[in-house]
């Protein structure tokens, strides 16, 4: 078993216990690689692929707390990376570990979730638990949480509870769980470090180049996110650009009325109230009720154009063109896909529903997938092109590729800055113009 050969062994167990404090200070997928590494060096019991779903899912398990010996002490499950291979035993060790990991995500709604079916005696209370679980791993898949979008969840995996598949949903779930306890215990652990590429070239290099994917992909995923981020605050200025629009005709119209009734006013076509019949003491108090009147009118416009300064503000700026008027201009943008790449990449497109170009417009989230799905392209065929080569002459290649890529990961943290700059424009223009809408 994983789990006894590696802490029953002194060194490991020192490798591991090292590990975890490790991991409340770095961000997960760069310390399940570590990890990984430490175990293929300090021991003969290792994983042959320590990327595959089973071993993160058990390595996830044991950084959780896992213990297979509490469980094997009432039970005949043998407990390892294997658990949902083969076996007779797979559905009482799925309710074993995903009643473990419920816990560990929220104690008090699992415990009313499986109120009635835990733990587990009999056949009935077997089916219900299974149930409940999926329909909890529904609703979080649903809501984006297991992170993958291939992930095939479906009932009838939870009665057998086994094959690569269901090892994969585990995986997913495991990895939530990790983060949700990470982000409720440690608050800065996704923080990344600086990493000494000239050590780890030297030392561990296929240490570095999984690091390496991992920031990519971190720094990919953080662009995208920030993008959609972008795209949502664009269309709630949109929103406001058109009640402001609509506030805008609505003053127009008032204005052009009042200008009607002036004219007609000076043109002696309205009917003046008369006096004839009134003393001067009467017309006098009259007098002084419309003088009052007024005062308090003046008053209270007075009033509201302090009150709406920063809104008339913003509408003259708008007017006399002294508002912002930075663009991203993508029509001189030309996407070209050569045929032999489309013959690829049809089926992703269908699949993803990648549409770059909509209503004459470039969409910049459809083509930050397009350019991540291009990048996994070629590396999968620089991979086959390289994978006869000596190692050596690989990482003499990778040095002119790694070089490439720091300097687009410079322009990216450049590009980032500017759009984080324009983010903070747009959010404070949206909370002055909240102010004087109230």
């Amino acid at each position: 078993m994983w789990y006894g050969n590696h802490v029953n062994n002194t060194k490991s167990r020192k490798i591991f216990e090292n590990s975890r404090r490790f991991f409340t200070c770095i961000e997960y997928r760069i310390h399940c690689n570590y990890i990984n590494y430490l175990m293929t060096t300090a021991s003969s019991y290792i994983f042959t692929n320590p990327l595959c779903p089973k071993s993160i899912f058990w390595t996830n398990l044991m950084l959780l707390g896992f213990d297979p010996s509490v469980h094997t002490s009432y039970s005949a499950i043998v407990f390892n990376k294997d658990v949902f291979t083969k076996g007779p035993s797979s559905v009482k060790a799925m309710e074993l570990i995903v009643w473990f990991l419920f816990n560990e995500l929220d104690s008090t709604q699992t415990k009313d979730n499986f109120f009635e079916c835990w733990p587990v005696t009999s056949l009935a209370t077997s089916v219900k638990f299974r149930n409940i679980a999926y329909k909890w791993l529904e609703k979080l898949k649903k809501e984006g949480c297991l992170g993958y979008t291939d992930i095939i969840l479906r009932r009838s995996a939870f009665d057998e509870c086994q094959g690569e598949r269901f090892e994969r949903v585990i995986m997913a779930f495991s990895n939530y769980v990790i983060r949700v306890s990470l982000d409720r215990e440690y608050q800065n652990y996704c923080q990344v470090f600086p990493i000494n590429f000239k050590i780890l070239k030297e030392s561990a290099p296929d240490l570095l180049k999984t690091i390496l994917k991992v920031h990519i992909k971190i720094q990919t995923d953080k662009f995208i996110t920030e993008t959609q981020e972008r795209l949502d605050c664009q269309g709630r200025w949109k929103n406001l650009a058109s009640i402001l629009t609509d506030r805008l005709h609505d003053i127009t119209e008032r204005k052009n009325q009042l200008e009607r009734d002036t004219s007609e006013f000076y043109k002696g076509k309205l009917v003046l109230e008369t006096f004839d019949n009134l003393s001067i003491e009467q017309i006098s108090l009259i007098r002084l009720q419309k003088l009052e009147n007024v005062r308090l009118t003046w008053n209270l416009c007075l009033s509201w154009i302090k009150n709406n300064q920063n809104f008339i503000d913003s509408i003259e700026d708008i007017i006399y063109d002294r508002a912002n008027k930075y663009r991203l201009d993508g029509q001189e943008l030309l996407l070209e896909v050569p045929d032999v790449m489309m013959a690829i990449w049809e089926r992703f497109f269908q699949k993803e529903q990648i549409n770059p170009c909509q209503g004459g417009k470039k969409d910049l989230k459809s083509l930050l997938i397009l350019w991540r799905f291009s990048l996994k392209t070629l590396i999968k065929n620089k991979y086959d092109k390289f994978k006869n080569e000596d190692l050596s002459c690989t990482l003499n290649k990778l040095e002119g590729y790694l070089s490439a890529q720091q300097e687009q990961t410079r322009s990216l943290s450049s590009l980032k800055n500017l759009l984080r700059t324009r983010l903070n424009e747009i959010n404070k223009s949206i909370r002055s113009l909240r102010e004087d809408f109230r």
